[in-house]
């Protein structure tokens, strides 16, 4: 029987760009202040001490031939020189050069220690930080009465989260698992680390990443569980993730108190089996770390061809059953006949936040222009118990599967239920992320058509601009 190859060492060359905390502290009395020290700060710091010591070497201390570092020097200075007096002028290029001098030398020292083998690209990883950190001051702003303007990251008026929508500081539990059941992950990490006996490092994750105008769901998302970090994810997009043990803590006793009902709570339950199996110290023998890539091989969407070759001989283990994704679903915690209205609501209210759209269809039909709403929320059909369920619970809609795509949605078109129905939900449980600017169009549109304006030219012009504004065509303006 082939055995698994342990002693061989996957090196990626992204690497390079990884940025991780070396040391960190975290001060909850200073409002969960956190401080830490990185990767790219401490080379930064290297970066600093090996100019500074270029510097000493090539001090003459008044000797009247200069050393080898002393000559390199002051030819370095005359080529920088030069370049900056022939490129501006003799006379306004010498107000510039210390500044360009200081800035080329950073410059070159950080990049030849990013060249090194295995070293940080720091100097890449501040520039890119640096921007990627203006970028999101402009872009994280958030009004819930505006349908363009945004307030500053910083703006005094920054709104605050609440259990019962309240202007006060937590997310509602409801809202929570109804979000985390449309975004949320949980995810085994499993890679190689010489630095074990095992030859390979463990880390369970749990994250939400979304695009950087909701920046601010995941704000408030970490400021009610009071743990997790969140970091830049992509070009458009920002990740809160939680991966110590501590901290993963706080995230089981949620969900184990306002369980998941979609079929991720399946998934959670394999996540809190591996977590239990790393607190008992299992993970360190070959055995436990066996267990582990088993249940990874089934947690989410399994292992990757290039993963499995490292571990051929494991098989996933079965998927636990829950209650709460089965035909029971309707007895369960949120939507339950007798269930807490508020925690059900807050729950759909996540939950759309996640996975609902609100679209507006305009078509031309024997000259004549058809205006309709539609309120949908689409899954796939691994849950379509779920959104029959919400057919039952809310008195209204339709649920359809996709006959081209494993997804079923649950769809509202008739005008009085959006009206009687959808909008005064989500105006007593309002969305807090860019989608409530949706809602408020929807809205809009809503009583236009009540009104009989949709039936008036003007009227059409007005819904066409409204909804050419809506959803990915939404445009943020910093408010001024």
């Amino acid at each position: 029987m082939e055995k698994f190859n342990l002693s061989r060492e996957i090196i990626s060359p992204l690497s390079q760009f990884e940025i991780r905390d070396l040391l960190s502290l975290d001060a909850p009395i200073l409002g969960n202040l956190h401080i830490s020290i990185t990767n790219i700060g401490l080379y930064l710091m290297l970066g600093g001490l090996f100019i500074l010591a270029l510097n000493l070497l090539s001090t003459n201390y008044n000797r009247l031939v200069g050393n080898n570092w002393s000559i390199s020097q002051e030819s370095l200075y005359a080529t920088i020189h030069s370049i900056v007096t022939n490129q501006i002028n003799p006379k306004n290029g010498q107000m510039y050069f210390p500044f360009i001098y200081a800035l080329f030398i950073f410059i070159l020292i950080n990049n030849l220690i990013g060249m090194v083998t295995r070293c940080l690209w720091n100097l890449s990883l501040f520039i890119l930080n640096s921007h990627a950190y203006s970028t999101q001051i402009k872009n994280s702003s958030y009004s819930t009465h505006s349908h363009s303007n945004f307030h500053s990251k910083t703006s005094k008026n920054k709104p605050r989260y609440s259990f019962n929508n309240k202007n006060t500081f937590y997310l509602n539990p409801g809202y929570i698992t109804g979000f985390v059941d449309g975004e949320g992950c949980f995810s085994l990490s499993i890679f190689k680390d010489i630095r074990r006996l095992t030859g390979w490092q463990v880390k369970p994750i749990f994250s939400i990443a979304l695009h950087n105008k909701d920046i601010t769901i995941l704000e408030a998302i970490q400021r009610t569980f009071k743990v997790g970090k969140i970091y830049k994810h992509g070009v458009n997009s920002m990740q809160y993730r939680v991966s110590s043990l501590k901290d993963l803590q706080v995230i089981l006793e949620h969900f184990d108190q306002y369980p998941l009902i979609t079929k991720k709570q399946e998934d959670y339950l394999l996540f809190k089996q591996a977590i239990n199996l790393i607190i008992n110290k299992e993970h360190l023998s070959f055995t436990g770390l066996l267990k582990l890539v088993s249940i990874k091989a089934t947690l989410n969407w399994g292992l990757s061809e290039k993963f499995k070759e490292s571990f051929p001989t494991v098989k996933p283990i079965d998927r636990p059953y829950s209650k709460f994704t089965s035909t029971l679903l309707i007895s369960g915690p949120f939507l339950a006949g007798e269930g807490d209205k508020d925690l059900t609501f807050n729950w759909i209210r996540g939950f759309t936040e996640a996975e609902g759209s609100f679209q507006v269809i305009i078509q031309n039909i024997q000259e004549r222009t058809h205006i309709s709403l539609r309120f949908s929320i689409t899954q796939h059909i691994k849950d379509e118990i779920l959104l029959t369920n919400i057919v039952a619970y809310l008195g209204c809609g339709r649920y359809y599967r996709s006959s081209t795509r494993n997804e079923g949605q649950y769809l509202v078109t008739v005008f009085s239920d959006i009206d009687e129905k959808i909008i005064s939900i989500f105006k007593e449980y309002p969305l807090i992320g860019i989608k409530n600017q949706d809602f408020l169009d929807f809205s809009e549109i809503a009583n236009l058509i009540k009104s009989k304006d949709h039936l008036t030219k003007e009227g059409i012009e007005k819904i066409d601009l409204i909804k050419n504004n809506m959803n990915s065509r939404r445009i943020c303006v910093e408010k001024t």
